[in-house]
C-alpha cells in the first residue's frame, strides 16, 4: 500500500514538474516572439551595374 501512494506521489510530482517546465519553455517562447516581431532583415544594397559605354573604364 505505501510503495503505491509513493508511486502514485511521485507520478503526480513528475507530471507538475512536466507541466511548470512547459508552462516555463512556453513563455520563453512566447517573449522571443514579441522581442523579434518587429525586426526584420537586413537588406543587402545592390551593387551598381558597370557601365556600357565605356566611360568610366580605366585607361
Amino acid at each position: 500500500m505505501l510503495k503505491r501512494l509513493a508511486l502514485i506521489g511521485g507520478a503526480v510530482a513528475g507530471i507538475v514538474m512536466l507541466r511548470k517546465k512547459a508552462k516555463q519553455q512556453q513563455a520563453e517562447q512566447d517573449l522571443w516572439t514579441q522581442a523579434t516581431d518587429d525586426v526584420h532583415a537586413p537588406v543587402s544594397p545592390v551593387a551598381p551595374a558597370p557601365s556600357v559605354n565605356g566611360s568610366s573604364a580605366p585607361a
